[in-house]
């Protein structure tokens, strides 16, 4: 039995150190979330093995009494019957569903989970207890999945990723109201941790609030301050029921619920793919066209050559449709909303996910274009954020996007959303964000102005994407000057943008047959790289290579001359010093160190100024390692 935080001792605070305060924000999953996670399966893996295995299993264990003279096996009710053996068996099947309800309740009965002032927390296991923690300042994202066996029950799952490898809690399953209602309470809680630790870097006293589950404070929560997102479950979950037939009208808007960002709904800020351009992009894709291609070859093969080769087809066609349905399927009622701090994706047809990632953990974010859907103007957005395994290696493309076809502007305003500084009404302003999406649609489809561009002989191995390939270091007062050669011919230009921006980052397109455009702000730069491959070496060539968390957004500019790229790599080591350093003072003293927007780094090779030796930078190693390697 869940105890309530207000029976605790007067005087105590929900969540602090007193064993029943702690013990009364456990809270269990859904009952039926046993079943789901695998009493379901086993009772059909179970079902499926011995329909097929009937026979050899009844010759295998009573073959004499149980074969006729003939050879048949004879229907397993009669010989019940003629065995008197009717009730036993009964019993049996009644013990064994008695045994997996038992179980399966004390599965449920052992799985507890909370949301405290510092992690999210899930214990489970009954002979062996496993407690997984994620702390709140490493949370990634907080995502809802809806298999749809328990999006028909009204079920979700709640995944909350984290910044280590493998580091997911898993809530498996809750119902849906409730889902909704812990994933902005984890939100909540995650936002407030940010904001003590950040006072008390400052010296700036925390304040005390708890963010927990079964708190006063999340369950009567002040009217002004209020979150609309959770308004709506935190008022579908206090509502009186109404009988059969209240409860399926709640199922059914469960089931169609797509789980738009309330704040988002009310301003319009909205971001949808129509089902004909879903269509269309699938249709058009690389994943699709590969294989149309080898079934056609395999049909002229069989036709012209040997008709062995048709057999291939059988095979192509299967993982044709595989691959159509899945993308359709997981781009189906595709919308991105955007809340305060926080970019919500979400789309499904049968299974639905829903993926709420805080903007602060976007490492990177990448613009994309098949060749065939240029003439139509369409791009694919994906980003690059921690938490995920080595085994996926961030590279599950349909999880990472945020876009999965839309046009030129749909495509600027997604990125103008991920990055920081941006589009959100902060200091910026209105005309920082027309400049910086003036510049953003150049860099996308335009010339490139500004971007450092491929050697000479970088044809041979950029081939024909050398003439798109460019990379520009935005922000941090960099100028460095060197020749270029981009789409329109040569000149000179300059590394960087001196236009104002929030917050300093590197750009890099590239791409002949798929076109793509990536952008990682400095902020989130790990290490940085110079390397000289072989042919890049006989060539005279050099690679420069920015390394943030594990994903499918790759910072790296092959093809510069040598000289450029050195100059390019000494100008970006300093301008992530810089800014990495900067961030540091702004958090340490509160605010009061001065923006990294145009500061002069005046470490521009050549000048005879010292990397890092401004006297606005910290004396301490706040900036990634640098590395060269040839």
């Amino acid at each position: 039995m869940t105890l309530d935080p207000e029976s605790a001792q007067p005087g105590t605070t929900p969540g602090t150190a007193e064993p029943a305060s702690v013990e009364a924000d456990w809270r269990r999953l859904h009952p039926l979330s046993p079943l789901l996670r695998g009493g379901i399966a086993l009772i059909v893996i179970a079902g499926i093995v011995i329909a097929n295995l009937r026979d050899r299993l009844i010759e295998l264990f009573v073959a004499d009494d149980f074969v006729g003279e003939s050879g048949d096996v004879l229907d397993l009710i009669d010989y019940l019957a003629e065995e008197g053996l009717i009730l036993l068996a009964l019993l049996g099947v009644l013990l064994v569903i008695a045994c997996i309800v038992f179980f399966s309740w004390l599965s449920w009965r052992f799985h507890t989970f909370r949301i405290s002032g510092e992690a999210v927390e899930e214990r489970s296991g009954i002979l062996f207890r496993q407690h997984r923690r994620a702390p709140l300042e490493r949370i990634q994202s907080v995502n809802l999945q809806r298999p749809l066996l328990a999006r028909a029950l009204g079920l979700t799952q709640v995944d909350v990723q984290t910044a280590g490898q493998g580091g997911k809690v898993g809530l498996r399953y809750l119902a849906h109201a409730q889902a909704k209602e812990v994933r902005e309470q984890i939100l909540r809680a995650r936002a407030r941790s940010t904001d003590r630790t950040d006072r008390s870097g400052s010296g700036i006293a925390a304040s005390p609030a708890f963010v927990g589950t079964g708190t006063p404070a999340d369950r009567a929560p002040s009217p002004a301050g209020q979150d609309p997102a959770a308004a709506a479950p935190a008022a579908a979950a206090t509502e009186t029921p109404g009988g059969i037939v209240h409860d399926l009208d709640r199922r059914a808007q469960d089931f169609v619920d797509f789980d738009i960002d309330a704040e988002a709904l009310h301003s319009g800020s909205l971001v949808r793919v129509p089902v004909g351009r879903l269509i269309g992009s699938i249709a058009l894709s690389w994943d699709l066209l590969v294989p149309i291609v080898m079934l056609l070859v395999s049909l002229v093969a069989g036709i012209v050559w040997q008709p062995y080769a048709l057999g291939v087809a059988v095979p192509l066609v299967l993982v044709l449709g595989g691959i159509a349905f899945n993308q359709f399927n997981r781009g189906w009622g595709f919308t991105l909303s955007r809340s305060a701090d926080a970019i919500r994706v979400g789309a499904g047809l049968t299974a639905t996910n829903t993926e709420t990632v805080p903007l602060s953990r976007i490492h990177a974010v990448e613009a994309q274009q098949p060749l065939l859907w240029r003439p139509f103007g369409w791009w694919k957005v994906r980003i690059t954020t921690a938490g995920h395994s080595v085994a996926q290696g961030g590279q599950n493309r349909l999880q990472n996007l945020v876009l999965p076809v839309g046009r030129e502007a749909e495509t600027l305003d997604v990125l103008m959303t991920v990055l920081p500084g941006f589009g959100d009404g902060g200091a910026a302003g209105g005309a920082a964000d027309l400049a910086e999406r003036e510049a953003l649609r150049d860099a996308l489809v335009g010339a490139g102005s500004g971007f450092v561009g491929a050697g000479a002989r970088a044809g041979w191995v950029l081939w024909l994407g050398r003439r798109r390939a460019g990379l520009q270091l935005v922000g941090g007062g960099i100028a460095v000057e060197t020749e270029t050669e981009t789409e329109t011919g040569s000149g000179s230009g300059t590394l960087t943008d001196t236009d104002v921006a929030a917050w300093a980052s590197l750009r890099i397109r590239r791409g002949a047959l798929t076109r793509s455009l990536s952008i990682m702000p400095l902020i989130r730069t790990q290490s940085l790289q110079l390397r000289r491959p072989l042919v890049h070496r006989a060539l005279g060539l050099a690679s420069v290579q920015a390394h943030t968390v594990l994903g499918p957004v790759r910072m790296e500019m092959r093809g510069l001359e040598r000289g450029a790229a050195q100059d390019v790599f000494d100008a970006f080591a300093a301008a992530v010093v810089r800014v990495q350093g900067e961030d540091a003072s702004r958090r340490a003293g509160g605010g009061s160190g001065s923006s990294a927007v145009g500061a002069s780094v005046g470490n521009v090779p050549g000048t005879g100024n010292t990397p890092g030796a401004d006297a606005g930078t910290p004396a301490t190693g706040t900036a990634p390692v640098s590395e060269e390697r040839t």
